[in-house]
């Protein structure tokens, strides 16, 4: 248990470096629209033993879905990254490598809306997450996007071949990490990760190009018509850093989504890009950069940095069932058995406050965007106060930002934050309310669903939740009891 502790913490502390590093300098990038640059890797389905590191814990069958795990092989440039807000320049070619990708798609070709998300997998905790698919499958599966998650970095290479070396053990995303030209480390150890993370914009790059190109291995039947990339966290870091860098170069995605963002964006690169970010982010990262024609930035008031709804129906069934996790005896564990291990201040762990149905939201939003539609809203911003520190009000509550009625007509305490390691931190917490609190704020249950109904309904007319999303948190309201004396 300790050393997981340790990893997730240099892990963490690796990501607030790097996300805090990114400078501020102009740019230069072509607009030409073009990826032929970009080569096609090679597609060949996985049929060794064992079962998908990251399968799906919740049901694809039921909703006519199928996952499909691949390798995928090619040869890899190195780029030179001197300034993270201008183009990179390639260093030398002809690196191999071997990794893969869980696609899941629909069934029926007849479903499929024509959008591809591509997920750069996080690896903070040292393993593949898939944590969008995990925040967004109700959409994805409700609306007939396919998705494709990638193992882009070498240390989650590495877990999956400790994890089946059978089925995985050809994988490798390894290559020099020096810099010729200048004798020092192209991705220095201390920042995302170990270092020596050289190959993984072109491995993004090559996967997007054979959706584009090549899609009939990876999607048979499926015409595609747009393909987004998305990543969370570290892995939202990692894509501004390509987005700025390398996308001018190869202009392969159409849009990126940034699930808890981290710094400054290019204005100049002529790609849509709609970031939400939670509470935990902004402590990192401060206020985002205003809206402009290519970006949009979303702030939710009263999220932790994954929601408890994300944790107990995506996340932790994943992890347990995975078993990369252990306590000391042995016995696998899931995320949240790790963090709550770290003497977190207050507990239970995670925000009720729902991000997955404002992440819908936003890849709906923004694959409409991308396909020549309305531009997402511009939402409230966190109220930041003197240091770029955001305020908070009454019980501690941020000021400002996207409200849902789990925040704004609660039947717990959120706090998007919490005290204790990095990972308490990011964790926040909930406290439910007794009877008694929630009659002294609302009077009858009655009244607590009609301003529950009342404010959801705005993030509907607002343009911040999918109207399904929305039914099924008022449903959920709905239900809630509690008795008041006379």
């Amino acid at each position: 248990m300790k050393s997981t502790h340790k990893r997730l913490r240099f892990l963490w502390a690796s990501l607030l470096a790097t996300a805090l590093a990114g400078g501020c300098g102009g740019g230069s990038g072509s607009q030409d629209n073009t990826s032929s640059s970009v080569p096609v890797p090679s597609i060949e389905a996985i049929t060794a033993g064992g079962t998908t590191f990251n399968a799906s814990p919740v049901s694809l069958e039921a909703a006519n879905y199928s996952e499909k795990e691949f390798y995928v092989r090619g040869t890899a440039s190195r780029y030179r990254i001197s300034n993270p807000m201008t183009d990179a320049e390639v260093i030398d070619s002809g690196h191999p490598y071997t990794t893969r990708v869980v696609v899941r798609a629909p069934t029926d070709p007849a479903k499929f809306n024509g959008t591809v998300v591509v997920e750069w997998l996080n690896v903070t905790t040292g393993q593949d997450l898939d944590v969008v698919f995990g925040a967004t499958h109700d959409l994805i599966t409700r609306e007939g996007y396919a998705y494709v998650g990638v193992t882009a970095q070498r240390v989650g290479a590495q877990t999956l071949r400790r994890w089946n070396s059978t089925r995985y053990g050809i994988i490798s995303l390894d290559a020099p990490n020096v810099d010729p030209k200048t004798g020092t480390d192209i991705d220095p150890a201390g920042g995302v990760q170990a270092g020596g993370d050289v190959l993984a914009w072109d491995v993004m790059s090559q996967i997007g190009q054979a959706l584009k190109k090549g899609s009939s291995t990876l999607l048979p039947g499926l015409q595609v018509r747009r393909v987004l990339a998305a990543g969370e966290s570290q892995s939202a870091a990692k894509l501004e850093r390509y987005h700025n860098t390398i996308h001018p170069l190869h202009k392969v995605y159409e849009g990126f989504l940034l699930y808890d963002r981290g710094t400054q964006l290019r204005a100049d690169v002529g790609v849509k890009v709609l970031s939400v970010g939670t509470e935990f982010s902004a402590t990192l990262a401060g206020p985002p950069q205003a809206d402009d024609a290519d970006n949009r930035w979303w702030e939710l008031a009263g999220a932790s940095h994954v929601s408890l709804a994300e944790l107990t129906g995506y996340i932790d069934p994943s992890t347990l069932r995975d078993g990369v996790f252990r306590n000391g005896a042995g016995t696998a564990i899931s995320l949240t058995n790790v963090i709550e291990s770290g003497n977190c201040a207050t507990l239970p762990l995670w925000s009720q406050v729902p991000n997955g149905p404002i992440l819908s939201a936003a890849l709906s939003a923004l694959s409409t965007w991308v396909g020549g539609g309305q531009a997402p809203a511009s939402v409230p911003r966190y109220v930041y106060g003197s240091g770029g520190v955001f305020e908070r009000g009454t019980d501690n509550r941020v000021v400002g930002g996207l409200r849902t009625a789990l925040f704004d007509v609660p039947r717990a305490m959120n706090l998007g934050t919490n005290s204790g390691s990095l990972f308490c931190q990011l964790a926040g917490s909930s406290v439910n309310f007794s009877d008694a609190e929630m009659c002294s704020r609302y009077g009858s249950p009655a009244n607590y669903l009609a301003q529950f109904r009342a404010l959801t309904d705005q993030n509907v007319t607002d343009r911040v939740m999918l109207r399904p999303d929305a039914d099924r948190l008022i449903a959920e309201a709905s239900a809630v009891t509690f008795s008041c004396a006379p």
